[in-house]
């Protein structure tokens, strides 16, 4: 399908069981937020890349954000009805176990009562969950791709709700979360906005995502959560820092030495491990 610049492919909250390939041009995907603002685009599809498999997948029924050619575009659609028959051609999904992974998430994206029940929510009040449900963006994840990284601005967080992640400080993988884990916090409610850890998918992972501006706008009309979020977020925050000092400590101790505790007399003897001859 040849489409000119402009062009809608699907528009947000509408119903959709298709997805479509990009064969040549580019789309840009959007997201209304505000309905007296015109929508804000948050990424782009370039050739082979795909838009709206959620609806495809079955992940969700409607779409969670709209899609138009930023260009001239030619496309190629493909619906949930030939995919699941071109699944079940090639020996269905016992044969696909990406597939058969993603086969959980079904309709998943619609279940408040699940979202709810997520360990992230467990203290809060449950009317603050349920709002928070109205500014939700679910986004479908593949083994490999990246939710955030480090050392990029942030301004949005995201909730884990199926499937599994990976926290990286450089190249070295310092932790791997499960479901109902949130992340991009720090960089949301600090005043250093710089992501300090790349996240990256080691499964099919359906992630939720927040703008950070409504996020605090929602805690203020709650302000009993907002107290509990503010403890659980100062405690994330210290344990950080602490994590930043000791990181720091080995750093010197492998560039200097061992540290080791020396007497009041000795401190000013001794400058990188030479003795010094005060008088």
């Amino acid at each position: 399908m040849d489409l000119p610049q402009g062009a809608v492919i699907f528009r947000q909250n509408q119903p959709g069981d298709w997805m479509c390939i990009v064969l040549s041009g580019r789309l840009e995907k959007t997201i209304l937020r505000d309905p007296a603002a015109p929508p804000i685009v948050f990424g782009e599809v370039s050739p082979g890349g795909i838009c709206g498999d959620m609806g495809m997948l079955g992940v969700s029924e409607l779409r969670s954000h709209g899609c138009h050619c930023a260009e001239n575009s030619s496309v190629l659609l493909l619906s949930r009805l030939a995919f699941d028959a071109l699944v079940d051609m090639k020996g269905g999904l016992e044969e696909y176990p990406l597939l058969k992974h993603l086969e959980k998430m079904q309709n998943l994206s619609g279940d408040t009562d699940a979202f709810c029940d997520l360990p992230c929510f467990a203290k809060m009040e449950r009317a603050f969950v349920k709002h928070t449900c109205e500014h939700l963006e679910p986004r479908l994840y593949y083994p490999g791709m990246a939710l955030m990284k480090e050392g990029e601005m942030g301004f949005e967080m995201f909730i884990v709700h199926l499937g599994k992640v990976e926290v990286l400080k450089g190249s070295k993988k310092v932790a791997e979360l499960g479901g109902g884990v949130v992340l991009g916090d720090v960089a949301v409610f600090g005043s250093d906005k710089r992501r300090t850890a790349t996240v990256k998918c080691v499964e099919p992972t359906l992630i939720y995502v927040l703008n950070g501006d409504i996020v605090h706008q929602t805690l203020d009309k709650y302000p009993e959560t907002k107290k509990v979020h503010d403890h659980d977020y100062i405690t994330r925050l210290l344990r950080f820092e602490l994590e930043k000092v000791a990181e720091e400590v080995d750093h010197l101790e492998n560039f200097y030495g061992k540290c080791h505790p020396m007497r009041s007399e000795e401190v000013g003897h001794k400058v990188f491990g030479r003795d010094l001859d005060v008088k």
